[in-house]
């Protein structure tokens, strides 16, 4: 009954707005809620025009600006923003492939935020910004998680094409069940929970010639129903044994072969601390080639490949210590036409583990999310993701002992209702699931949201 009230609920709500608030056709200057979706993380509703992201951004120095809205307080530009979503899942524990091992669940999300932008001396910019992911379970309270992130950057823009960003941030997010970096065996009560310190600085030169520098400090530090106590840290199966330090910079050089289009070498090196599980401490180096360009309004794009070697620090008596192979990471923006976009991202890295047995596993995927305006109110959309995960060593469970493989796939789409410009609904559908050779692994589930989201 509950969730019945609360779907009847918004639909109330999105009839009301498009009663009592003109109904003002979208000029060609004015994006319609931006109907990008995240397809990995598949459990967190990815509804909002603004996109929150539950984890650390890796090398990116940048807060996503909001361009839209009209809301102006001396120099400061406001722009408020706020999401509403019900949401039913099949399989809430992502713990198994049939339908009687499985427990099924309604939860709502709520997402409200703030962005202050302060532009001064004409180019340059000040941001504050903080986005949360608030979900309530009906029957598993537990499962309740309060996620939120605060940031803090500065954005120097001079003549000439030299661009210098700083970045500050504050993450307090949860594993996803079901995902590579969730250790929660079986379904016990509660959550994973992080907090993440970020800081760093990039500049950037582009015009004749591309030069890039970037510096960066993420610390990982993990809370929650498995944590070990204080005064014993370190037994396996505490998440805090994954606290750690990562430390990136690079450096990247070229030139312009075409219009907005450079091509550049760049050398990138990681290192990654443990605080407890220093076995698990390593150095990373890679060395890419990578093309960027804006070359047209349809087109935007950044790929790199190249080759990666991840040497551990401590003697490892589960293989050689040190690994070598193919990397990449590109993204591309596409627009064909006016009312058609298109997201497609490419990677292969290697990431740390939460198996005991493993060092670390490489990950390899594609994501693509798609939106068609039909209308000039009414969208379509469409996400997909394939990710292959191969660990380092094998493993033992059970029977079974060998080098794991995992295999995510997300499939799904659906509707969007742009109200108003500043408000738009949305029904969406999601399918995913994991396929592996440790068959107790496994699991698959469906998830439908009904959302609406507001920014100004």
């Amino acid at each position: 009954m509950r969730f019945i009230v609360k779907i009847v609920a918004l639909f109330f709500i999105m009839i009301m707005v498009v009663i009592t608030v003109p109904n003002k056709a979208l000029s060609e200057d004015v994006l319609p809620i931006a109907t990008t979706l995240n397809p990995f993380l598949t459990q967190q509703a990815r509804f909002s025009n603004v996109q929150y992201s539950i984890y650390p951004s890796g090398y990116d120095l940048s807060v996503p600006l909001i361009k839209e809205g009209n809301i102006q307080v001396g120099p400061f530009k406001i722009h408020p923003h706020m999401g509403l979503a019900e949401s039913y899942t099949d399989n809430v524990n992502r713990t198994d492939t049939t339908f009687g091992g499985r427990t099924s669940d309604w939860y709502t999300t709520y997402a409200p935020g703030l962005q202050v932008q302060l532009p001064f001396l004409g180019r340059h910019m000040f941001i504050l910004d903080y986005r949360t992911n608030l979900e309530r379970y009906s029957r598993d309270q537990s499962l309740n998680v309060d996620d939120q992130t605060g940031s803090m950057g500065l954005v120097f823009d001079f003549p000439g094409g030299l661009t210098v960003k700083g970045l500050l941030e504050g993450k307090d997010g949860h594993d996803y069940r079901g995902s590579a970096t969730s250790n929660l065996p079986g379904a016990p009560a509660g959550v994973n929970k992080f907090w993440n310190t970020e800081y760093g600085v990039e500049a950037q030169l582009q015009s004749q010639a591309f030069i890039r520098a970037r510096a960066k400090y993420i610390g990982w530090q993990f809370y929650g129903p498995l944590a070990g106590s204080a005064s014993n840290p370190g037994n396996f199966g505490d998440i805090n044994t994954r606290n750690r330090v990562e430390r990136y910079a690079s450096f990247a050089a070229g030139g312009q072969v075409a219009s907005k289009t450079y091509l550049y070498l760049e050398g990138l090196l990681q290192k990654v601390s443990y605080l407890i599980n220093t076995p698990l401490d390593s150095t990373i180096y890679t060395g890419t080639m990578g093309v960027k360009w804006e070359a047209t309004a349809k087109s935007t794009g950044d790929f790199q490949v190249g080759w990666q070697n991840r040497v551990m620090d401590q003697a490892s008596t589960r293989g050689s210590g040190t690994y070598s192979g193919l990397y990449f990471n590109g993204a591309m923006q596409w627009k064909p036409q006016t009312q058609t976009q298109v997201n497609w991202a490419v990677y292969r890295r290697t990431n740390e583990t939460v198996l005991s047995q493993t060092r670390f596993f490489t990950a390899t995927g594609t994501t693509v999310d798609a939106s068609h305006a039909v209308t000039m109110k009414w969208h379509i959309t469409g996400q997909f993701m394939f990710e292959h995960d191969s660990y380092s060593d094998p493993i033992t469970a059970g029977a079974e002992n060998a080098i794991r493989q995992d295999n995510y796939t997300t499939l799904g789409g659906g509707l969007l209702y742009q109200i108003q410009p500043w408000l738009g609904a949305r029904l969406n559908y999601l399918h995913t699931q994991r396929l592996s050779n440790f068959i107790s692994v496994e699991y698959n589930a469906n998830q439908a949201m009904l959302s609406l989201q507001a920014q100004f």
